[in-house]
């Protein structure tokens, strides 16, 4: 067992924000998710929504991030492999960008189950 490093702690933690930044500078629907979520944030603290509603809903907003993540990730290392069209390679970027879709619906879900009673409250 190796002895802890906080050099190399630190070194992993960097390069994981640096991971998350350059997603976000680079990637289209990483940003939408990004204002989303804080719209979801500011909508949340408005409304007054409960601690464990707030964590229902934030655990759905990494899940959309942790996936944009990975199709990123997928993506770049498909293209690495082959640049040109490639119909494996394609079908393999199709099932990534439907994961994310997938978590992104889940997503959606999630937020209108939550909200809904507040908005009608809010109106009603």
């Amino acid at each position: 067992m190796q002895p802890f490093d906080i050099k190399k702690l630190a070194r992993s933690f960097h390069n994981a924000f640096r991971g998350v930044i350059r997603l976000l500078a680079t990637e289209q629907n990483a940003r939408i998710h990004a204002t989303i979520s804080i719209v979801v944030g500011i909508l949340a603290y408005i409304l007054g929504v409960s601690r464990i509603e707030v964590t229902v809903l934030f655990m759905a907003i990494v899940l959309v991030f942790a996936m944009e993540i990975m199709n990123t990730a997928v993506e770049r290392t498909c293209d690495i492999i082959d640049s040109e069209h490639n119909v494996r390679i394609a079908v393999i970027k199709d099932g990534m960008a439907g994961a994310v879709l997938l978590a992104s619906v889940i997503a959606i879900v999630v937020a209108i189950l939550i909200f809904l009673p507040y908005i009608r409250e809010l109106f009603g």
